[in-house]
């Protein structure tokens, strides 16, 4: 049996594969070998730039071409292995390639800062647990906490531990709930390190919205229903909501 092509509009090379590997290079397999020089055009602004090399490439959506056409691709340019590899080097700019609506390969580039990619979240038997990885800085020096803030009140905070890049660090809710006055109280979470406080969230994978598909266990202080949940931004925060009625 044969392999199935896709095959492209006439004057049109299509991708197999695209990838920026960690030393921002945009790597392109394609499906037929063939001269051309790659043109990256910003969207907005029109600038143009030759070449596989990344490096210093502005902010925005820039498209991608060879001989003139823009390239066409059916990959979504995403892997989530390699996109861990490449937050594992200090930056300030990430570079992503991805398939646009029409069918063809363009790159996303934004300004990053240094955080915590979570890898996992247990809340249970009083306490929630949080396990990731330092993606885009250096591991700061210094003693490591698990820090919950409230948006309007105090701070509580919970042992952890940053080893190389990963970070664990475990939180008691009880301090969190207790003297609890308004019926809602939203908590943001950060890994402290040292003098370094690093957000921490879920970004590195191709789930934007997590705040509507992922829905962690609640956990209770008295009347206080306690649940972790990500948020418009994909950062990890907690919800502290004093239930009501005979039952809640």
């Amino acid at each position: 049996m044969g392999t199935r092509r896709e095959v492209g509009p006439p004057g049109v090379g299509r991708a197999v594969t695209s990838r920026v590997d960690d030393d921002d290079t945009l790597r392109i397999e394609w499906w037929e070998p063939g001269d051309g020089e790659i043109l990256l055009r910003h969207a907005e602004t029109g600038q143009e730039r030759s070449g596989t090399d990344l490096t210093g490439l502005a902010a925005g959506t820039w498209t991608v071409a060879r001989n003139g056409m823009p390239v066409a691709t059916d990959d979504p340019g995403f892997s989530l292995d390699g996109m861990v590899a490449y937050a594992a080097r200090p930056r300030d700019r990430e570079i992503r390639a991805f398939r646009t609506p029409v069918g063809t390969l363009a790159l996303m580039v934004r300004e990053v800062r240094p955080y915590v990619e979570v890898t996992r979240v247990d809340p249970e038997d009083g306490t929630i647990v949080v396990e990731g990885v330092l993606a885009y800085g250096e591991p700061p020096a210094g003693p490591a906490r698990l820090v919950a803030v409230a948006r309007k009140g105090p701070e509580a905070d919970g042992g952890a531990a940053l080893s190389g890049r990963r970070f664990t660090g475990a939180l008691r809710i009880g301090p969190m709930a207790a003297g609890q006055a308004r019926r809602r109280v939203f908590w943001d979470l950060f890994a402290q390190v040292g003098e370094v406080r690093l957000p921490l969230a879920a970004r590195l994978d191709d789930i934007p919205g997590k705040k509507e598909k992922v829905r962690f266990p609640a956990q209770r202080v008295d009347r206080v229903r306690v649940r972790p949940y990500f948020t418009d931004t994909d950062a990890l925060a907690v919800a502290c909501t004093v239930e009501e009625g005979e039952d809640a």
